[in-house]
């Protein structure tokens, strides 16, 4: 496990419900605590419109609750864990700006030590949607707010949260070549998310692109 002093936690396998229910919990308490809820929508995107902080996730409203950091959407059901990576990403926030230069998962913090774990959880599912049927798996993705970009074979860009877009990129391989498939991130987005919950946010997005590819 990637050691990032109070980020975000993936849990345990073993012990998931109750890992994830304390990973909320303490960014919750963390939340609360910061108090600078106006310092905390500039450096993050969001908007203040009190006692609510209002921000997208993959083009979903979502709002938080500043009196006890409640994590709802009107538009679609939020699992524990999307809700501590919200909270995770305002408490992170730093304002950077987007920098507009790709990089890999392996050029993340300790991402080059990680990124056979990135492969099994995100990538390998994903390349099975590719494969399986690109036309229903393009249909999910500008469902879920991508829109289509000139890179690779097939690809899309993601706008997750407000300040980190994400581009999903898939090659359809040949006689000699597997598909291949992949997430590019900005490089600015180590000031939003660290390195788990990159991973975390990308598994995220397999997921419901799977909910909406049967």
């Amino acid at each position: 496990m990637i050691n990032s002093g109070e980020g975000f936690r993936l849990p345990d396998q073993r012990n998931f419900e109750l890992a994830t229910q304390r990973t909320l919990e303490l960014n919750r308490s963390r939340f609360l605590a910061t108090q600078d809820f106006n310092k905390i929508c500039q450096n993050s995107g969001a908007v203040f419109q009190p006692p609510f902080i209002q921000l997208e996730y993959f083009g979903f409203k979502v709002k938080v609750d500043t009196r006890n950091a409640a994590v709802t959407s009107p538009d679609t059901d939020l699992s524990l864990r999307e809700e501590a990576l919200i909270l995770h990403y305002l408490l992170k926030a730093d304002r950077t700006p987007v920098l507009h230069e790709q990089i890999s998962f392996k050029e993340l913090p300790e991402g080059a030590n990680y990124q056979p774990v990135f492969y099994n959880r995100v990538l390998k599912g994903l390349i099975a949607l590719y494969t399986a049927d690109k036309a229903k798996l393009s249909l999910s993705a500008l469902s879920l707010g991508g829109k289509k970009t000139d890179q690779a074979d097939m690809s899309f860009l993601f706008q997750a949260l407000p300040r980190l877009p994400l581009w999903l990129v898939f090659w359809q391989g040949d006689d000699e070549f597997p598909p291949e498939g992949n997430i590019i991130f900005d490089r600015s987005i180590s000031h939003y998310l660290d390195t788990e919950a990159i991973t975390e946010i990308c598994q995220n997005l397999g997921h419901r692109l799977s909910q909406k590819t049967p």
